[in-house]
């Protein structure tokens, strides 16, 4: 066997998993489901509060990914930033533009059961379009929800989804649970002013937006805290869950190929 027989096959191996690669679109659906049971979550000890992230005033950009929809010579002004994504087809431009989000949830029934569960609550629940990136290039997804139903939650970072050899999903938030000093329930949470509690509250609300004309029996008290820093590898197509004991990530992603496949 020469040495171009043997270089054959090498080649063949080579290229086989670059043409095999699913499509760089894919159709992501996720959740968040936050827990709200005291008795479950306080098995484990937390903090009760983090500090709040700092705002080094970077903002964060994505990139313009609606430019296939205009006419042929604007799409062709854009095909250096295409190439610089490594994507070898332009999108159709049936397709909608990429994180807007999309109408039919095909999980809305499970997050319908979750919903009637004690103890749970989808607190965030979205579909959009992403064009999932090398993990040096993945586009990073701010979350600052906050909702109010057994207990104040707040939920803020951001997380991302990065493909390799299988797709990724990394997640870097924090989960922060407060009550109103108010609830007659928790009176007995109420600590003296030389406590390190205080020291922290007004940071807390300002982070928060919550307004400084609230009365001290109003302000809300920090009761728990926990960051969510998870990895998960991914097959598209399958549902994949990110557990935690304050908070569960439901995700499912699948790869585009056309407009029907939404």
């Amino acid at each position: 066997m020469t040495k171009y027989q043997r270089f054959i096959p090498l080649l063949f191996c080579i290229l086989l998993p670059l043409s095999s690669q699913a499509a760089p679109w894919y159709r992501v659906e996720m959740m968040l489901i936050a827990y709200e049971s005291a008795s479950d979550i306080d098995q484990e000890l937390w903090s009760d509060a983090l500090p709040a992230a700092v705002d080094d005033g970077e903002e964060i950009h994505r990139p313009d990914f609606q430019w296939w929809q205009a006419p042929a010579m604007y799409r062709q002004m854009h095909s250096a930033l295409w190439a610089g994504f490594g994507f070898e087809q332009i999108p159709q431009s049936a397709l909608p533009a990429p994180f807007t989000p999309l109408e039919n949830l095909r999980l809305a029934e499970e997050a319908t059961r979750i919903d009637k569960r004690k103890g749970m609550k989808v607190v965030w629940h979205q579909a959009w379009i992403e064009p999932v990136q090398e993990e040096g290039q993945a586009i990073k997804h701010p979350l600052n929800l906050r909702t109010e139903d057994e207990i104040d939650i707040e939920i803020t970072g951001s997380f991302e989804l990065h493909r390799s050899r299988y797709l990724h999903i990394s997640t870097d938030l924090t989960v922060q649970h407060y009550q109103l000093k108010g609830n007659e329930a928790l009176r007995q949470l109420q600590l003296p002013e030389s406590d390190s509690r205080s020291d922290f509250r007004p940071q807390l609300m300002a982070a928060a937006n919550i307004e400084a004309s609230l009365t001290e029996e109003d302000m809300p008290v920090p009761l728990r805290a926990a960051e969510v820093k998870q990895t998960r590898r991914m097959r598209s197509g399958e549902l994949h869950y990110l557990d935690h004991p304050m908070l569960g990530v439901v995700i499912k992603v699948i790869p585009i190929e056309s407009a029907e496949d939404l």
